[in-house]
Formats: structure tokens, sequence, C-alpha cells
């Protein structure tokens, strides 16, 4: 039996198998184009708080104080880092930029964190602050899990 006799012969169950088939997907199609697009701005705002979730339970490098998440004016998200212990604050003063850039990192979200399916590859600008001067401003690094750059 060829397919156009197959056709003819149960032209009503086709229609009716098709008309099955074919209205999910042009109902899928219409609310798909009807869907809005998750904006930049909402983008940094959801990882805004979940940063600011992750560090009031998990204070950077444990001892120093966070002070908040901002959004800049240029759409970056810094991370305001207290050093409140005076040799910490002393001793990256004093070193070289790769030294005081590893203890940024220290300040930085673990890379196994669960914040970072909220940055959705966003980075993360973490800025160390001593009585009210600044430390060092960096952005934090993108790592995976097993690289040797991961914090």
């Amino acid at each position: 039996m060829s397919i156009a006799k197959f056709l003819r012969r149960h032209r009503r169950k086709t229609l009716g198998v098709t008309f099955a088939l074919a209205l999910p997907a042009i109902l899928l199609v219409v609310m798909a184009q009807l869907a809005k697009p998750v904006s930049h701005e909402d983008t940094l705002n959801v990882a805004a708080i979940a940063l600011h979730d992750y560090y009031s339970v998990n204070p950077p490098y444990g001892v120093w104080t966070f002070n908040g998440v901002r959004i800049t004016d240029d759409e970056r998200l810094v991370v305001d880092v207290h050093v409140s212990v005076i040799p910490h604050a002393t001793f990256i003063e004093t070193r070289n930029k790769r030294i005081r850039y590893s203890y940024l990192k220290l300040a930085c979200p673990a890379a196994t964190a669960n914040v970072h399916k909220w940055l959705d590859k966003i980075p993360v600008w973490i800025n160390l602050n001593f009585h009210g001067k600044t430390l060092l401003e960096g952005a934090c690094p993108r790592g995976s899990k097993s690289s040797i750059f991961a914090s």
C-alpha cells in the first residue's frame, strides 16, 4: 500500500492526528514570541541579591567585614569589603601587586559556591578597604572548579 492510498483511506484520522500535533506546536511558538527577554539590569539586580545573601552567610576570608554589594554606573557588581584585621591590612599595603591580588582573591566567592549560578558569567569586583582607604580593587577570577586560579 502506498502512502497516497493510505492517506486517502484514513483521511479523517490523519487530519485529527495532524491537528492534535500541530496545535501544541503553534501554541509553543506563540508563547515563545510573546515572552519577554530578561534585561541586563534585571540580571545584575538578581546577581547583586545573590551575592548579598552569600556574603551575609560567608564573610570574606572569615574575619573581614562585608559592607555591601553595589552596581556601578558602568554596570559592574562591586563588593565592598573592610579589612578589619590591622596586620592583614598592613601586609596587603606593603606587598607587590601579585601578592595583593592573591589576598583580593580570598574575598571572592568560592568556586564551588551556588552563587555562580545566579551570576551568569557576570564578573564580580572586590573593593578592599581599610578605614576609608582603598587597598585594592580588582575582578575575581573566572576559573572553573578545577582551575589553579579558582579561589
